[in-house]
């Protein structure tokens, strides 16, 4: 019922609260009270009770206005904190920067129930907010998935033209990805004789549906379709009006009339949501179910609490065992995280050595018997690794699940945030659990912050290139260079990539620094090779560039306006950027090969089938990701994997990389297994100039 209140009061004198309760009935409100007389009963409440408003009277012998708060914080509640003074003398300003939502003096018991109204009222609002907001990403998130994984074959087709088509539809006219299809009219894809049918349908279609005339029913008609191949199918299409982006556009319907795929649906359903190394659920699915946690937490339905876990100095592990054995390891921790976690928790492989926990477990004392629980168990585990014993330790950090959470962003951000500080705390083998501090940043703060400081040096002219040799194990010519941006602080202090780049990355600011880079760098390079030198230059590009329309025309004028042959840029993308956003990869590196700039694929070769992206991603060079040259002259799994690398990509005529060499035994490894380029601080760490002496290696 809208006219309920639920109220917890704070005052020790129980005439007051009675009084206050009598006003707001008065006003016609079914007020549900509760009171608790000290800190304990207010745990107690504030767990076994969700309340609208909490009314807290200020001279309370044992609960403050701070204490109230804090409680209500801790306990997960996002109830609005209405506070009642009992002097003239209190400042409303001093109540509400201490996080109460309004302040009244006890005698305006009128006032009182105004404030209280308006504080159930926002409350309400809110909850509501949390639920439309919830549905929304429900009903996206399933139809989206619903509509991915229907066998029958759906499109949506705006102006004659396909918008979206799902993978049962590409496959029944035979084609591989929806750009495939993208330029090709509806109509192109009916049999001749079957052409004016559809016309004449469509009409009648559209005259009816701007009538309204029983537009929502689908639409049957008969029609023979050509295939990519020219095979013809008869099939019955059935449209209906829908939208896209906002866009009104018509929804097309094959139905798929084979039967017997229930199991197979079953076992490719459980595929999709596994990790196939150590059999958990993967990523894709814990967000998943990540989104419904959230959303039943911040609607006061239950808290959780999320957990990530990493294995501590895992890349020394992987370098004594190898990258066989190190996923050995990683089967043994998901198998102990399946035991020792409850049915209902969900446990996933996240990347690498992460792993997260979605638990319901929230309260201090149970959260911290049950992730030390978990510590204890993986490090008194033995792991057996092909005869070889070795055991380990883990980090965690854990962000609460309530009333007041952030985003998911934000969630896993805290999370992560926890289980570094654990890591670096004690050489590891600890739980943290991030209690955020007093004015602390959110992501999104942080991330407002480094676009304005990105901007201003921008501005400023505090960013600077720096350039690191690309170096031929066996002769070949000219002189190849990776380059790197560099940010100053105010005072001239460099400052780590790693601090900016991820805020960079999630908003527009990425984009910007690729255009600094790519503009400097061009001009750069310009002058390099009017002074005669024989000049390639590796230009790292980041997902942002991938969603910005422009920035493919604006390379081909940099280019143009300073002569530049496109054959003398690698433009280079991360494998996990180019896997993520593997269509818009797909059109920038199609663009970019049909005037000749090379591409470069960086991180290489930590997929189950790293090849497989190549299909979509034609890269000339293939940059090995550094795990693989560490430790490289003792590790014969590190030199195998290495091996098979770089013989599969030279039967494809792509050239290897190895970066991050930094010794001369890696080198002579490398050579023998003949690796085309290394790149290091070995050779030369990155610098301002462009002096290397590559004649050293011919």
């Amino acid at each position: 019922m809208e006219n309920i209140i639920r109220l917890l009061i704070i005052d020790d004198d129980l005439n007051d609260a009675e009084m206050m309760v009598s006003t707001l009935k008065s006003a016609g409100f079914a007020v549900r009270p509760e009171r608790a007389e000290d800190e304990e009963e207010l745990h107690e409440k504030l767990r076994s009770h969700t309340p609208d408003v909490v009314i807290c009277t200020l001279n309370h012998p044992e609960l403050s206005l701070e204490k109230v708060v804090e409680a209500n914080q801790n306990m997960g509640r996002h109830a609005p904190i209405v506070a009642v003074a009992t002097s003239p003398d209190v400042d409303v300003v001093d109540c509400m920067e201490l996080g109460a939502h309004d302040m009244v003096q006890k005698n305006r018991l009128d006032h009182l129930r105004h404030v209280v109204t308006r504080a159930a009222e926002f409350q309400r609002q809110w909850r509501r907010l949390k639920t439309f907001e919830s549905g929304l990403r429900d009903t996206e998130r399933r139809c989206k998935t619903l509509l991915d994984s229907s066998r029958d074959a759906i499109a949506y087709v705006h102006e004659g033209m396909h918008t979206y088509a799902n993978t049962s539809y590409l496959e029944l006219f035979g084609y591989s990805h929806l750009d495939d299809i993208e330029g090709i009219p509806l109509m192109d894809m009916v049999s001749r004789d079957d052409q004016q049918k559809l016309k004449d349908f469509l009409r009648a279609y559209e005259r009816n549906r701007g009538q309204d005339q029983d537009a929502s029913d689908p639409k049957p008609l008969d029609l023979q379709i050509r295939t990519a191949g020219g095979e013809a199918l008869a099939v019955q299409m059935e449209f209906s009006p829908a939208t896209i982006e906002g866009e009104p556009c018509t929804q097309i319907l094959i139905r798929n009339r084979t039967s017997n795929t229930r199991e197979l649906e079953k076992q490719l359903n459980y595929l999709a949501q596994r990790d196939l190394i150590t059999g958990l659920y993967n990523r894709q699915y814990f967000m998943e179910r990540l989104q419904d946690t959230f959303s039943a937490a911040t609607q006061g339905s239950g808290n959780a609490s999320l957990i990530e876990l990493r294995i501590d100095r895992f890349s020394n592990i992987r370098e004594t065992v190898g990258v066989a054995g190190g996923d050995l390891v990683l089967g043994d921790i998901g198998k102990l995280l399946e035991e020792v976690c409850a049915e209902e928790d969900i446990v996933a492989r996240f990347d690498g050595e992460a792993f997260a926990i979605l638990t319901h477990q929230w309260e201090s004392e149970a959260l911290e018997r049950f992730t030390q629980g978990i510590l204890e168990t993986i490090s008194n585990h033995i792991c057996d690794v092909e005869g070889r014993s070795l055991t380990c330790t883990a980090s965690m950090g854990v962000a609460r699940i309530d009333e007041n959470a952030p985003d998911m962003n934000e969630l896993l951000s805290r999370a992560q945030k926890a289980c570094q500080q654990a890591a670096r705390e004690g050489n590891g083998h600890r739980v943290v659990i991030y209690r955020p501090k007093e004015r602390e940043m959110t992501q999104k703060q942080l991330d407002g912050t480094w676009t304005t400081r990105l901007s201003e040096a921008i501005r400023d002219n505090r960013l600077h290139l720096l350039y690191q040799p690309v170096v031929s194990l066996h002769g070949e010519s000219g002189e190849r260079y990776e380059v790197f941006m560099r940010l100053l602080d105010e005072n001239g202090e460099a400052i780590s990539p790693a601090e900016f780049m991820p805020s960079a990355e999630r908003t527009d600011m990425a984009k910007a620094l690729d255009r600094w880079v790519i503009d400097h760098a061009v001009q750069r390079l310009a002058t390099q090779r009017k002074a005669g030198h024989d000049t390639i230059f590796f230009i790292k590009i980041t997902a942002g560039s991938l969603h910005d329309p422009g920035m493919l025309p604006w390379i081909m004028e940099r280019l143009k306006e300073h002569r530049i042959p496109a054959e003398c840029v690698v433009f280079e993308l991360k494998e996990n950027t180019v896997v993520a956003y593997l269509k818009q990869a797909k059109e920038f590196a199609k663009a970019l090969k049909s005037v000749h700039c090379q591409l470069a694929l960086e991180d290489f070769g930590n997929g189950l089938n790293p090849f497989q992206v190549l299909n979509h991603f034609p890269a000339d060079y293939l940059k090995v990701d550094a795990s693989f040259t560490r430790n490289l002259p003792s590790s014969e799994e590190n030199q195998k994997a290495m091996r098979q690398i770089t013989d599969t990509a030279h039967s494809q005529n792509r050239l290897i990389l190895a970066q991050q060499v930094e010794d001369a035994n890696s080198l002579s490894i490398l050579w023998g297994l003949g690796i085309n380029y290394i790149q290091g601080n070995f050779l030369q760490p990155p610098s301002e100039g462009l002096e290397y002496d590559f004649s050293t290696m011919g």
